[in-house]
């Protein structure tokens, strides 16, 4: 790779890292645009340039989501019980939803994935609930397993670690605090990614489309620099997540969504 490709995977994996830590969602919503544009201007087929990117994606966003987890586990914002359970089944979805991603169209997925994504930030935008204090959860490992499989499936067939999913399930569905949703997102995300990258190296080993340098659907060299700008940056953004009030918090996280929602449906 040459120096200005580095350069700009480093500053996508800064941008993607801040993300991360900030919101807990894994920072996917910036790589996969980025790194589908540059797969395809160095000729890789459009066949297999989407999976590759999702690969990829999923693969550095599990090691900036391992990042914001140490921040927001310091400030004991975690909740290990329901990352267990939660990551457990996300494994099994992630899985899953690998191995069907070549038979579906990543446009339409986006786009259903993104009215999911309207809906979520329109209820944290609306929801008037002001929790006292910083309460556990009081939540059943029935459906612990059942947000990790769904946000695993979610993750693997957009490629964006699935923090977008987890949050609005955790803080409006499971009445977790925001910031607890926001560090058991990060936690799970780590675990859901890195399931989703080993999927997609399974489902696309041996293809004749892949491009050199590449484990299956993961371009591994193009994770590494994105990777070693996403760390630091992540526990940035967890760092000041931690330090912002939560109201405010909710909002941005809830504009941010819309945001992603807006993207997902014109790309």
């Amino acid at each position: 790779m040459d120096v200005q490709l580095v350069l700009l995977l480093l500053l996508a994996g800064a941008a993607s890292g801040f993300l991360a830590g900030m919101f807990g969602v894994g920072g996917g919503i910036v790589l996969v645009p980025v790194l589908l544009v540059i797969l395809q201007s160095n000729g890789v087929s459009s066949l297999v340039a989407t999976h590759i990117t999702f690969g990829a994606s999923l693969l550095a966003i599990a090691v900036s989501s391992l990042s914001a987890s140490y921040e927001y586990a310091r400030n004991r914002h975690i909740v290990w019980k329901a990352v267990w359970l939660i990551g457990s089944s996300s494994v099994v979805g992630a899985l899953i939803g690998a191995t069907i991603a070549g038979a579906l169209q990543a446009k339409s997925l986006q786009q259903i994935f993104a009215a999911v994504v309207v809906l979520a930030a329109l209820r944290l935008l609306s929801e008037q609930r002001k929790p006292k204090g910083d309460p556990e959860p009081n939540i059943s490992p029935p459906t612990l397993l059942l947000t990790g499989l769904v946000v695993g499936v979610a993750s693997s067939l957009t490629g964006i670690g699935g923090g977008v999913l987890s949050i609005p399930i955790l803080y409006s569905m499971l009445r977790f605090p925001l910031k607890k949703a926001l560090g058991t997102s990060s936690a799970t995300v780590a675990i859901t990614a890195l399931a989703g990258s080993i999927g997609y190296a399974i489902r696309g080993w041996g293809n004749p489309l892949l491009p050199a340098l590449t484990l299956g659907y993961v371009a591994y060299l193009h994770a590494v620099p994105i990777a070693v700008a996403l760390v630091p940056l992540a526990r940035v953004g967890a760092a000041l997540a931690n330090r912002s009030a939560t109201p405010t918090l909710k909002k941005v996280f809830a504009v941010f969504l819309l945001i992603v929602a807006i993207r997902m449906f014109i790309s």
